[in-house]
């Protein structure tokens, strides 16, 4: 549980120790701008693996200006890897450095892969909390509005398409950073609107209908994540009530859809699969709201909680901003409300980035903003953008910047804001041009950094940091560095059985391109890749590089970098890398049995 204690003094030492001393507890206090003399004491238990949801919605639209334009709204693909990736600016793991367990999203192309993604954001403990576009239901020749609300066939189709790009496991499971599905955001505006609740009811339970027939179309096992359709926190006069309780945000909305799940002949709609079952078992509902954490309980969830007794429940959009507050302290009174609640799981933080593009009262929400300074650029389904640099929004009610506010909350890690805007050793290119822009830092350090990456890239290992430091202390120039590697470096390891493969880092965009100019420069006809090594870019780029590389030798940097999108890579015997005999290596017992595997033993 999470407690708000307020104090006429500060604590003693002997009582800070003593909670300090507390099992499971840990103590963060700061001056949170109280009348003189008083202050907040924020005591926060550690509630470990069974946490309530801290979620970041994460739309990261990489315009600074209002209008613009998006050729796809779809930012768990491939294409959008720059932005939450590891080898770009890195979205998710700050997401994670800033505490929060899970990530909302919003629409998504179903035609695109999101296993990357989703292997990702599990890798660094994120649940996964995607959303079914609004192509289906509103945008579409042909969508739902246009067939009487019965969203059937477009839903199907459209979650039938998800399922099979990276949703599902090869073995029918769903990946297991999938817990909710928000089946549509805000229908209540849009399908056809708030005041035709019978219209979005019978639109809500047909696309349910359909998603669930996709399941089985897809041949999905094992255990089924939780479906949701998250409201808005308006009134709907029209819709049925708790009359106990009367109208309440965003409650008659649920009141209307538990109706029709259990009742859908009476919205003129048969469905194909138990309804009434799939809502006992495995529906979540969930509401958007800008009010704060005070009036959730007044509001809402006393009623709630008496309306739907087994039914669990989230925030999928939370922040007030008006009246300007603490958001620190009203993200723990939301948390702490949902700790003490069964149902109530908890929040998403609306949200990550700053939309620019959409202007007015949408710029008053976001974590960070967008800098001047372009990581580098990247091609968008077509379209070329930057990737800006993240700069923390000031919280406008506390000394604390928005994002050390919600690592408060969230139990993270404040952000050194002056880094956030400098290049980044760890991921710059390794080119001429990237190590000057380390260089220009002045800090042995990063030099370090990026000459360990250079040592990687072509097949060794750091043997002596102080060695490494003390030679990153003394470059100069790319060349400098380069020549230096040829020599005998005592602090350097080298791998003789290394060999090229594609950088799973990379995005499959880029991959490809490495794999047409290798094609392009061997001897080897890149139409006889064994069908095994065929069967997906990374197998095919693996099989590829490495006969390339084989066949070139040199300096990696010349013939296994390809603008980032291949490393040099040691191949262990059991190895999943490439599947894992689609990496030719000079190793016997790895090597692919081919021709090219038996020529690079040799």
């Amino acid at each position: 549980q999470l407690r708000t204690l307020q104090a006429a003094s500060l604590l003693s030492p002997s009582a800070t120790a003593s909670i300090q001393s507390m099992a499971g507890w840990s103590l963060a206090t700061r001056l949170l701008s109280p009348p003189v003399g008083r202050l907040m004491l924020l005591l926060v238990i550690n509630a470990g693996a069974n946490d309530v949801m801290k979620g970041i919605a994460y739309t990261p639209a990489p315009l600074k200006q209002v209008g613009g334009g998006l050729p796809l709204d779809d930012f768990m693909s491939e294409a959008a890897k720059p932005l939450w990736g590891p080898d770009g600016r890195g979205d998710l793991a700050m997401m994670k450095h800033l505490g929060a367990n899970a990530v909302r999203l919003y629409g998504n192309d179903p035609r695109q892969d999101h296993r990357s993604f989703f292997d990702e954001a599990h890798g660094l403990g994120l649940d996964v909390i995607p959303g079914l576009s609004d192509w289906p239901f509103v945008q579409m020749e042909g969508n739902c509005m246009q067939t009487g609300y019965d969203c059937f066939e477009q839903v199907k189709e459209a979650y039938l398409g998800n399922l099979r790009n990276g949703w599902l496991l090869p073995d029918g499971t769903y990946h297991p950073a999938l817990t909710q599905i928000i089946v549509i955001n805000e229908p209540d505006l849009k399908l056809p609107g708030i005041t035709d609740p019978w219209n979005v009811t019978r639109g809500l339970i047909s696309a349910i209908d359909g998603m669930l027939s996709a399941e089985q179309e897809a041949g999905v096992t094992g255990d089924r994540v939780n479906f949701t359709v998250t409201f808005s926190f308006g009134i709907c006069y029209s819709c049925r009530q708790n009359s106990a309780f009367g109208a309440k945000p965003g409650l008659g909305q649920m009141v209307q859809l538990h109706y029709g799940m259990f009742n859908p002949w009476e919205f003129s709609y048969m469905p194909k699969n138990d309804l009434t079952a799939f809502f006992e078992t495995r529906f979540t509902n969930s509401f958007n709201t800008q009010n704060s954490a005070a009036d959730i309980e007044p509001l809402f969830l006393d009623a709630y909680q008496d309306t739907f007794p087994s039914t669990p429940i989230f925030i999928g959009e939370f922040h007030a901003t008006q009246p300007a507050r603490d958001q620190a302290v009203d993200i723990l009174q939301i948390l702490d409300i949902a700790r003490a609640s069964s149902l109530f799981l908890g929040v998403s933080f609306f949200e990550y980035q700053v939309r620019y593009d959409k202007g007015g009262h949408e710029m008053d929400y976001g974590i960070f903003g967008l800098g001047n300074y372009s990581l580098e650029q990247f091609d968008y389904f077509g379209s070329i953008f930057d990737v800006w640099c993240l700069q923390p929004i000031t919280n406008a009610a506390s000394s604390t910047s928005l994002p050390d506010s919600v690592a408060l909350a969230f139990g993270g890690e404040s952000v050194d804001a002056a880094m956030l805007c400098l290049a980044d050793p760890s991921k710059v290119p390794l080119t001429a041009e990237g190590l000057g822009l380390i260089l220009a830092q002045s800090d042995a350090a990063h030099t370090a950094v990026f000459v360990t990456r250079v040592v990687q890239q072509s097949g060794g290992s750091i043997a002596d940091s102080q060695g490494l430091l003390n030679f990153s202390a003394s470059v100069t120039t790319f060349d400098y560095l380069l020549a230096y590697l040829e020599a005998d470096l005592s602090w350097v390891t080298w791998d003789a059985l290394a060999a090229c493969t594609a950088d799973r880092q990379s995005i499959e965009g880029a991959v490809g391109l490495a794999v047409e100019r290798a094609c392009n420069a061997t001897w080897f006809n890149c139409g006889n890749v064994p069908p095994e090594c065929s069967a997906d870019a990374w197998s095919l780029a693996d099989y590829v590089l490495s006969v390339h590389y084989n066949e070139k030798g040199g300096p990696a940097l010349s013939n296994c970098y390809f603008d980032g999108a291949a490393t040099l890579t040691r191949i262990d015997e059991g190895s999943s890398q490439g599947g894992p005999l689609c990496v030719v290596t000079k190793d016997p017992s790895t090597t692919p049995l081919t021709d090219e595997g038996f020529q690079a033993v040799l």
